[in-house]
């Protein structure tokens, strides 16, 4: 914005006036990296560690004379995101004088809770939420077209300092909607240990389907009565599992999963993706099924499957391993083409109640800052937007982190969408739930499966095209 560059002008020029002329001239002290400042009062206050000295056209700045008053902002989240996202309200009020932040969160039926403050007339003024929690609001005008904020800082454009394809994830009609705050793509851990005992070399960009089946099948063991003890593959049903095997195999749920158009599951890449979640279960028993299912209480973490496959905001769930080695790697043929990675983005938007619409656009734009990214990305759970955050040595080097975790940013750029920008989203789910039981259970082929899944998913797409 406008009154950044102004203040960085006059800052330049009292910081020449004070060194030539008044040697003894008393600034504010820059915060040492990782450091900490005391106030004038004398109180110690944290900052966060950035990698760099800010850029002033970053979205931060040292005198602030923009917008003021108060704005509350709203999220879920584990212990570790709500201590992050207080301090990014904190960290926001300490370089912008004039201005009260305050953080509410729900964690039960975020979205129910969001809208009934809402209907109230009272909804918070910045929102949080992944795409397919803000179409809604974004279709019936509760929340504000943000888009001068990408037309007016062309800093956020710079596709060496940010993630610019994450973006369009927030469109909606050719409007912006929110700010990004980070996107989790999905990837393959793996127990290195496992597979070097075994003989294999553990999986990269090269490795293929085929011999993720070989490694799998050959690390599996069973009991003399057939109970498993250890699996190749953790279940991989689920949408959150199975959604990443499908795009990496070509297939796909819409044209567009921003911007859908037409549905497009039934495909022979789409079926192959799900011959091969049947076959790991059904054909080479590398996965549990049903009866597997009893046996295996444990999960990766625990040593129980050679691979398994979820969302890099695990990772930080798996560092404290100290009985074997692990690490990720994309899962085959996942980083060709835009589209073979499955990703969840996840922004801020503004309500279009608030009565305070520049300070609210004025945070959720610092909120993509050196900084604040850096706030968020100490929680190991996001994956910041912004580049220098999220490849910075405190981002990546966290104690117990995989020695292939910058993956998590390089995969990006494949990157496609895990949940369609629909209203129906959650009823197609429902649907793909009943069918891929039945693909699970062996009563129905991988080609009817997709058949079917199709067919419903078309008269629900059709029915919400129609009432829009």
């Amino acid at each position: 914005m406008k009154h950044l560059k102004l203040a960085t002008i006059l800052a330049l020029v009292l910081a020449l006036v004070c060194s030539l002329f008044l040697s003894g001239c008393n600034t504010a002290e820059e915060p040492a990296p990782g450091g900490s400042t005391s106030d004038a009062s004398g109180t110690e206050t944290n900052e966060a560690q950035t990698p760099a000295e800010p850029d002033p056209e970053d979205g931060s700045n040292d005198e602030y004379d923009g917008p003021t008053g108060e704005i509350t902002w709203c999220s879920w989240g584990s212990d570790a995101e709500i201590q992050a996202n207080q301090k990014l309200s904190e960290a926001f009020m300490a370089s912008h004088p004039g201005t009260t932040v305050t953080l509410e969160t729900y964690n039960d039926d975020y979205a129910t809770a969001v809208e009934t403050r809402f209907l109230g007339g009272q909804s918070p003024d910045v929102i949080y939420g992944h795409p397919f929690t803000l179409i809604k609001w974004m279709q019936e005008g509760m929340l504000m077209d943000v888009s001068d904020i990408y037309e007016e800082n062309d800093f956020l454009w710079d596709e060496d300092h940010y993630l610019t394809d994450t973006y369009d994830a927030f469109m909606h009609d050719g409007q912006y909607f929110a700010t990004v705050a980070g996107a989790d793509t999905f990837v393959l851990f793996y127990n290195k240990t496992k597979i070097e005992e075994a003989g294999f070399e553990c999986p990269d960009e090269n490795t293929t389907w085929e011999e993720i089946i070989e490694i799998a099948e050959a690390t599996t063991e069973r009991d003399a009565d057939g109970a498993p003890l250890t699996m190749g593959l953790s279940h991989s049903y689920g949408y959150y599992n199975a959604f990443p095997i499908i795009y990496a195999h070509g297939g796909s749920v819409f044209d567009d999963m921003i911007n859908p158009t037409e549905v497009t599951f039934y495909s022979p890449e789409t079926v192959e993706a799900l011959t091969f979640i049947q076959d790991s279960s059904n054909k080479y028993d590398f996965a549990p099924d049903g009866t597997d299912n009893t046996f295996m209480t444990g999960w990766f973490a625990d040593g129980a499957y050679t691979f398994h496959i979820s969302g890099v905001y695990d990772i930080v769930y798996m560092t404290g391993i100290e009985d074997f080695e692990w690490d990720i790697a994309p899962l085959p043929n996942s980083m060709k083409a835009k589209g073979d990675t499955a990703v969840l983005y996840a922004g801020y938007a503004v309500s279009s109640q608030t009565e305070n619409p520049e300070l609210a656009k004025e945070f959720i734009l610092w909120l993509t800052s050196d900084e604040a990214q850096m706030i968020l990305a100490s929680t190991g759970i996001f994956t910041p937007a912004n580049k220098v955050a999220a490849l910075a040595d405190e981002t990546l080097n966290i104690p117990g982190a995989p020695e292939h975790h910058s993956l998590r940013v390089k995969n990006i750029p494949y990157g496609q969408s895990l949940q369609g920008q629909v209203l129906c989203w959650n009823e197609m789910m429902a649907v793909y739930d009943v069918y891929i039981n039945q693909l699970y259970n062996g009563e129905i082929t991988p080609d009817d499966c997709a058949k079917a899944i199709q067919a419903e998913w078309e008269v629900l797409f059709e029915e919400e095209m129609n009432n829009r």
